[in-house]
């Protein structure tokens, strides 16, 4: 089809835009239509090629260099100003605003909604409001900039965690361990999610990244560029991937399938992860200035308490809507109005809720002090500033404090508050794994020689001695660290623990003519074997993990053996080879698209 083929069919298609809950792309509709037709004209008298889009990458460098503001003390006078961003979890807060927990706190609130950072940090630097509102890879990028302003960061609450509201979309044959080329927002929330991600597969600095201005398609007039990661994904072929959120991610694989090439989607384009399965990695927080912490350390406390009644009335009101629709379409509206735009947009409200996980007071705990998880605000603030040091995005390594909050205290009165020094909950079970084993040893038999690539995300590999059976902490904590690392940041997704076995002593008897019956003995003794070991080493790493204090579902850990059918090396060559044959891998699998095998088991 010519180009002005496609050109004219675009019209129909301009009306009915795929990502039916993405609100940015709904409330443009008409103009897109009008915007269609001026550039129509002008195609008739300059042609094509002339009106063909270029994206308008940016340079990355730290905030430090682009923040230019004079420094001036909180202002104390009037309402203070909050921060928002267009995210599920800002609902809690508006809910919290409505309710009054604020007032009853002693603040007088303003919420306002700011989704571009640059500019909230200058806001708080200028003295505007106190807080700054982002994820961590935002506030780590923001304490940069402070540092170079002589000031500090306290991060005093977690929000929410990302739960399948953000994604990877790659074209096709492209995976973690190929991409050279990734569009992404500078200084937005999914800095951190890529950085974490090509660090995890040990490919950071093999990685292009391509900086646009904004998260998604604007409605402003952007003088013929292209200044969205999704726009220029579409345009630009050069692109292996895009970071997104998740309707864009829709959009751009045809619902979430594999890309057609029609109404906005890229053929052959697919989701390669969520935060669905990468679900410990995004984490929304709010943060303040550490002058104005010092001197209002109480006072910044209440505002905490307000939050987390905020989060507590909401996870109430979405468990008994229906008693309470008045009171939960009005903060729709209200979170809609600001949060978007429009009170009208409701539905995409709703639909930013099922993006995030609240944690509440249990899980700022967990967050602060390590309590049953290794994702914490050290953890986190180490990965981060490590990454963007080597992307350019810092300039050296910024101290970020906590609040130290005494969680006994800030959790009186709180409905669904738990001690600090009570243990961590036993997570809830994720899968049948009995399902898990048939799903697992299905896909193994018929996929022998892929199954170890296809649908894998990261692996770890453990090396063994002939006849070794033990695999102690001792000798393979290091292992057993990279891997708890990857599973607790990877919440969602099936871990397979294989072991495997040297095919060497099944291919020289199968040389000197052994029989068939012998050959299927060596063979089936080499699976029992591999299987015992993988159950050794799962067995083992779970117990490094519990000491750990780290709290894991072990219906997400699957041990199988895999004997000699799929050896490292299948012809060695040298004793290495021979010897990194005998092996056990921790395989991280993608699962989000078997959803008939992996349905959460019911509370």
């Amino acid at each position: 089809m010519s180009i002005e083929s496609c050109f004219c069919l675009k019209v129909a298609s301009l009306k009915q835009d795929l990502p039916l809950n993405n609100p940015k792309i709904q409330e443009k509709g008409e103009n897109k239509v009008k915007k269609f037709f001026v550039i129509l004209a002008l195609v008739c008298l300059f042609g094509f090629q002339a009106f063909a889009q270029q994206a308008e990458y940016l340079q990355p460098q730290p905030l430090s260099q682009v923040v230019k503001v004079s420094v001036r003390p909180v202002s104390t006078t009037g309402a203070t100003k909050v921060p928002t961003i267009t995210w599920g979890g800002d609902i809690a807060t508006v809910l919290a605003e409505m309710e009054g927990f604020f007032r009853d706190e002693g603040w007088n609130v303003t919420l306002f909604r700011e989704d571009n950072f640059a500019k909230q940090v200058e806001m708080c630097l200028s003295g505007e409001t106190p807080f700054l509102r982002g994820t961590m890879g935002m506030i780590n990028a923001a304490a940069d900039a402070f540092k170079a302003h002589g000031q500090e960061l306290v991060v005093i609450y977690q929000m929410t965690w990302s739960v399948g509201g953000d994604a990877m979309v790659v074209r096709k044959g492209k995976k973690l361990s190929n991409i050279k080329t990734v569009a992404l927002q500078l200084y937005g929330p999914h800095m951190d999610y890529a950085a974490n991600l090509f660090a995890n597969a040990k490919r950071l600095d093999k990685v292009q990244f391509k900086y646009l201005k904004e998260l998604y398609e604007p409605d402003y007039d952007t003088r013929g560029k292209i200044v969205d990661p999704v726009s220029a994904f579409r345009a630009d072929s050069s692109l292996d991937a895009v970071m997104c959120i998740i309707p864009d991610a829709l959009a751009l694989s045809s619902g979430g399938t594999v890309g057609d090439g029609s109404e906005g989607s890229v053929k052959g384009a697919k989701i390669e992860l969520s935060t669905k399965t990468a679900s410990r990695i995004i984490s929304d927080v709010y943060a303040v200035r550490k002058d104005y912490f010092d001197a209002n350390r109480s006072k910044v406390q209440g505002y905490v308490k307000a939050l987390m009644r905020g989060e507590e009335a909401l996870r109430d009101l979405l468990a008994d809507k229906a008693s309470n629709q008045a009171k939960y379409r009005q903060l729709i509206s209200k979170s809609a109005t600001l949060l978007l735009g429009a009170p009208t947009l409701t539905g995409d409200t709703e639909a930013l809720l099922g993006d995030c996980e609240y944690v509440g007071h249990a899980g700022n705990i967990a967050f602060f002090t390590g309590k049953g998880t290794s994702r914490t605000l050290a953890t986190l603030t180490k990965e981060i500033q490590a990454s963007f040091r080597t992307l350019g995005l810092m300039t050296g390594t910024v101290p970020i404090a906590s609040a130290g909050w005494d969680y006994n205290a800030l959790g009186s009165g709180l409905k669904y508050a738990v001690a600090a020094a009570a243990p961590a909950p036993a997570p809830k079970k994720a899968f049948d794994t009995k399902k898990v084993a048939r799903y697992v040893e299905s896909k193994v038999a018929a996929e022998a020689a892929t199954w170890e690539e296809e649908g894998t995300l990261f692996k770890v590999e453990i090396f063994f001695d002939p006849n070794q059976n033990e695999f102690p902490v001792s000798r393979y904590s290091n292992d057993y660290q990279e891997a708890l690392s990857l599973v607790d940041t990877n919440r969602g997704a099936l871990i397979t623990i294989e072991g495997h076995t040297n095919p060497y002593n099944f291919q020289k008897r199968e040389q000197e003519g052994a029989s068939s019956q012998e050959l299927a003995q060596i063979k089936q003794t080499g699976k029992n074997l591999s299987l015992q070991r993988a159950q050794a080493v799962r067995n083992t790493f779970l117990a490094f993990a519990k000491n750990k204090g780290v709290v894991l579902d072990e219906t997400r850990f699957y041990a199988t053996g895999r004997g000699i059918d799929a050896p490292k090396h299948p012809e060695m060559k040298t004793k290495q080879q021979w010897n990194e044959n005998r092996r056990v891998v921790f395989l991280v699998k993608q699962i989000e698209a078997e959803a008939e095998e992996f349905v959460p088991l019911k509370k």
